[in-house]
């Protein structure tokens, strides 16, 4: 069984948040801002997560 991920492989949440690829602090955010019901690449895991962390704060 192979570990290498490809670009199109689709996990859920609970993969994602449970995977080494992420820090501990990614996997917060990532806990927060991924929906459970969708799947996600690790690229738009990633870009969901600086979007999220670059956003203007609005006073």
């Amino acid at each position: 069984m192979s570990t290498k991920v490809s670009n199109g492989d689709r996990f859920g949440k609970e993969q994602i948040v449970n995977s080494s690829l992420f820090t501990a602090k990614e996997k917060d955010v990532l806990n927060v801002i991924l929906q459970d019901d969708k799947n996600y690449t690790i690229e738009e895991a990633k870009q969901s997560m600086g979007l999220f962390i670059n956003k203007e704060v609005l006073n």
